[in-house]
């Protein structure tokens, strides 16, 4: 189970392409999966360049979008454990 402390980085192996100014689309050759991202789920994966913890991303998300700390927890909790789930990021271990 990840935690604010979790350490998340990238599954180098899915394919990203921006789709205009705000939008992203993704692809899991492995899994056959296509993902569409919208802006703020864009900016969680290219805050993931580098291996981020979740609070990181939190503070980043909540900074950067108009969103209260609470609904950007409760949301990028649920959108993280998507994201691993799917192996889309995975765990890094420092």
């Amino acid at each position: 189970m990840a935690n604010a402390d979790t350490l998340l980085g990238r599954n180098d192996t899915i394919l990203y392409a921006a789709v205009g100014a705000e939008d992203a689309v993704m692809m899991s050759m492995e899994a056959g999966q296509y993902y569409g991202l919208n802006a703020v789920a864009r900016r969680v994966w290219e805050l993931l360049e580098t291996p981020k913890r979740i609070a990181e991303l939190r503070e980043a998300i909540c900074e950067e979008f108009e969103v209260d700390a609470q609904t950007c927890a409760t949301d990028l909790d649920v959108f993280v454990g998507q994201l691993l789930a799917k192996d889309v990021v995975r765990v890094v271990t420092p």
